[in-house]
């Protein structure tokens, strides 16, 4: 009886370790099954996260590619850009319309500047005070010389310009006024009188004249003369030329055009002789004016 007891306790205890047995395995298989479910959901979060990878890579590379292709000109911008640069501005475009103009009036005379210098007397010191179209007609650079013996007047140069169409305001009391209803000619003299004695002479420049023709245009010391070219013995008194003494100033004529085509045949200036003024005669070589040639055309 006690073998059978304990050949049913035996039993019972073996069949009880057997049902442990499986349950252990079956909780092992369960944890593998989960531990590899695991294993699959973590592998597809990293290719999904790989594919997200490489999607945001892609996009990059596409954002990439289109700022490149924006920022890369096209043809047509490069070409309008290019003109742009090629094409002058208005600024560039005015010096070319000058130097036209310039050409066009190459025989005309610069207003202003005028001065006594080879250079200085092409200018002219009529046009800023007459305005309208001032051209350089004649020029004659030799000089000539009226010799009194004590005085000498020489006419370095002189210049004749014709004035059309004269547009500027000028003082209707002033002689240079002549010009500016009617078109005209001046004549300007470069010229140097020099005194050789030894006391002061008396003459009087705007005695020079012009003939020819029958007719004779007095000279103006100051027509058309800047100040600081204007023929002058001393400060006190324009006719007085000290002893030993040169001076050099401009003086000019002004013609309308019958006085022109009358004096422009065989044209003299009528140079008065020093004794003419003289309150003691000098001892010039001659009595009477000396005659210059002075053609004012070629």
């Amino acid at each position: 009886m006690k073998k059978l007891l304990m050949v049913g306790t035996m039993s019972v205890l073996v069949f009880g370790l057997a049902a442990c047995g499986s349950g252990a395995d079956s909780k092992s298989s369960e944890s593998g099954e989960q531990a590899t479910k695991t294993e699959e959901k973590q592998e597809t979060k990293k290719e999904e996260t790989a594919k997200q990878d490489v999607n945001s890579s892609d996009e990059a590379k596409q954002d990439k590619e289109v700022t490149t292709k924006e920022d890369v000109p096209t043809g047509g911008d490069t070409q309008e850009k290019e003109a742009e640069a090629t094409t002058p501005d208005k600024a560039t475009e005015t010096p070319k319309k000058d130097t036209t103009k310039k050409s066009a009036e190459a025989t005309a005379p610069k207003a202003g500047n005028f001065s006594l210098s080879a250079e200085g007397f092409k200018q002219s010191a009529v046009a800023p005070k007459t305005g309208g179209t001032v051209s350089l007609v004649y020029l004659n650079t030799t000089p000539e010389t009226a010799d009194f013996g004590p005085l000498k007047v020489t006419v370095k140069q002189y210049k004749l310009e014709s004035v059309t169409g004269a547009n500027k305001k000028m003082d209707p009391y002033s002689p240079e006024s002549y010009l500016a209803n009617q078109d005209g000619f001046v004549v300007t003299a470069d010229v140097i009188i020099e005194n050789t004695s030894a006391s002061n002479v008396n003459y009087l420049a705007e005695r020079i004249q012009i003939n020819g023709g029958g007719i004779s245009k007095g000279a103006s010391l100051e027509n058309f003369v800047p100040t600081a070219y204007q023929l002058s013995g001393s400060p006190s008194a324009h006719n007085i030329f000290p002893a030993k003494s040169k001076r050099e100033g401009a003086i000019t004529y002004m013609l309308n055009k019958q006085n022109y085509y009358t004096l422009v045949h065989l044209t003299k200036l009528a140079v008065p002789n020093p004794n003419d003024f003289a309150e003691k005669a000098l001892p010039t070589k001659t009595a009477k004016a000396i005659d210059l040639d002075f053609r004012i055309t070629e």
